[in-house]
């Protein structure tokens, strides 16, 4: 890749550059959950139903889940650089395609290639920390990330009500399209170009499309068990489909020279044990979340007002103390900051299913204060662990195998604890005649929370023993710019 303006001293621009990325990885993050509130309103204007609608909140998801072992090795392969800035003008354009919707199809297919510039971006920023920040603040570049991302998901609906409500539905989309030329403009300048690690190196196509269309067929088996149970014929062909896919993907693979798939990172056991312990904290995040609504509504008797504040507590915790679990991760051992991430969820989980019905609003809120503490002092030295034990050509590929792990671990553990409540209930006989499972006798219903967490508990210390089996990398000098 040739150099372009500004490229002789990159090393003036890095905390620029990460502020640029955290932006890219904010929008992103925001575009995935902003018409999830409005949807009412784009199913009016589109003159279409709210169901069909929602398939184009879907579908960004399934494209972020499908595609990131796709972008993260072609990250490697071009350069983060021009990934991410080709994704952003590919993000800006889906977006305001998406405004400018005259039908739900259309609106599906924009959001789709929306979504595919976002996965590009993603794909590339955490490795780009990694080769373009100075190795003293790496836990502070991947926490900021974390943070960018956790803040988006978190305006989404906030913002996007408030957009749709003042001026309309498609001007949440079009509020995209500046924020996604300017960082573009911008990172024309600033970003360096090339990490060195393109030199000689090719990009399967047909590999990666094996294995994106296999974490495609993946997810689309999980979320069928919520939607057509576990033992319909859909789900079994999905499954089938799913192993067939991935078999052929790995068959393959293994007779390419420079595979888009790099399953020689996992030969790194610290890289693996860093991997298998972020899949199963991301379990734990997001799966007993879906449930806690319920759980403080029906068993601890709170307002759907006082609920809907209560569970955005942990995410909001997370956020606040990204620069302090950054400066954490910079100064300590990361591998120890896991392992007291992951017990502190098990601790709080143990909590919760020890003291179901007895819970009080204050030890509550207490306890998912500490819950948002012990998800960011996981997950960002987590991150530090896994991009220091893979090669460094080989940085985009580790980051998307990682971020493939987390999202399939946010479906899974949704399925799971699901399918936890629910068969707890259905054992105690408790559901009878009855087809709404949430009206139940209240001993039952805790019943089926208390199983819940007794599980989300179990897998924390799970992920606890692999964390303690990841250890740190040795120091690295700091990267030079290009």
């Amino acid at each position: 890749m040739e150099a372009r303006p500004g490229a002789a001293a990159p090393e003036r621009y890095w905390r620029f550059n990460l502020a640029l990325i955290c932006l890219g990885a904010l929008i992103g993050a925001f575009a995935a959950s902003c018409i999830t509130v409005p949807l009412q309103q784009v199913a009016s204007d589109l003159h279409t139903s709210t169901g069909l609608a929602s398939a184009s909140v879907i579908v960004y998801l399934l494209v972020l889940s499908g595609l990131f072992l796709f972008f993260g090795k072609l990250g490697d392969v071009w350069g983060y650089r021009r990934v991410f800035l080709f994704g952003t003008a590919l993000f800006a354009l889906g977006s305001l395609l998406c405004g400018c919707a005259g039908t739900v199809n259309q609106l599906i297919i924009f959001r789709i290639i929306e979504a595919v510039g976002a996965t590009m971006g993603a794909a590339v920023i955490t490795p780009f920390v990694t080769c373009h920040v100075p190795e003293a603040w790496h836990g502070r570049g991947f926490a900021y990330l974390s943070g960018a991302a956790v803040l988006g998901v978190v305006l989404g609906p906030t913002l996007g009500v408030a957009i749709a409500g003042m001026l309309s539905w498609r001007w949440i989309f079009f509020a995209l399209v500046p924020v996604g030329i300017a960082i573009i403009a911008a990172g024309w300048f600033t970003l360096p170009a090339g990490e060195g690690t393109s030199k000689g190196r090719t990009f399967d196509l047909l590999g990666a499309c094996l294995f994106s269309c296999a974490t495609l067929a993946l997810v689309l088996a999980i979320s069928s068990v919520n939607v057509f149970g576990i033992t319909s014929l859909i789900t079994a062909g999905l499954a089938i489909f799913t192993f067939a896919f991935w078999t052929l993907a790995i068959v393959y693979e293994s007779a390419t020279e420079d595979p888009a798939f790099e399953i020689s990172l996992f030969r790194d056991r610290h890289f693996t044990n860093a991997n298998i312990s972020f899949f199963l904290m991301k379990l734990v995040i997001n799966g007993p979340v879906f449930l806690f609504p319920f759980y403080l509504n029906l068993v601890l008797g709170y307002s759907y007002a006082l609920t809907s504040l209560i569970v955005i507590v942990p995410a909001a915790v997370m956020l606040l103390a990204t620069p302090g679990v950054g400066l954490l991760t910079d100064r300590f051992s990361a591998r120890t900051l896991c392992v007291i991430g992951a017990s502190g969820s098990a601790a709080v989980y143990l909590f919760f299913a020890g003291f179901t019905q007895e819970i009080t609003l204050i030890t509550a809120v207490i306890a998912l204060i500490i819950l948002g503490l012990a998800r960011g002092v996981f997950l960002v030295p987590n991150t530090k662990i896994v991009m220091d034990h893979s090669p460094a050509d080989m940085k985009g590929a580790a980051s998307g195998v990682m971020k493939a792990l987390g999202n399939t671990g946010i479906i899974l553990g949704i399925v799971i604890f699901q399918i936890a409540f629910s068969e707890t209930l259905i054992a105690a006989e408790a559901v009878g005649q009855l087809h709404d499972p949430f009206a139940v006798p209240m001993p039952a219903l805790a019943g089926g929370f208390q199983a819940a967490f007794f599980l989300a508990a179990g897998l924390s210390l799970v992920a606890v023993v692999f964390a303690w089996h990841a250890r740190d990398a040795p120091a690295e000098t700091a990267p030079e710019g290009n």
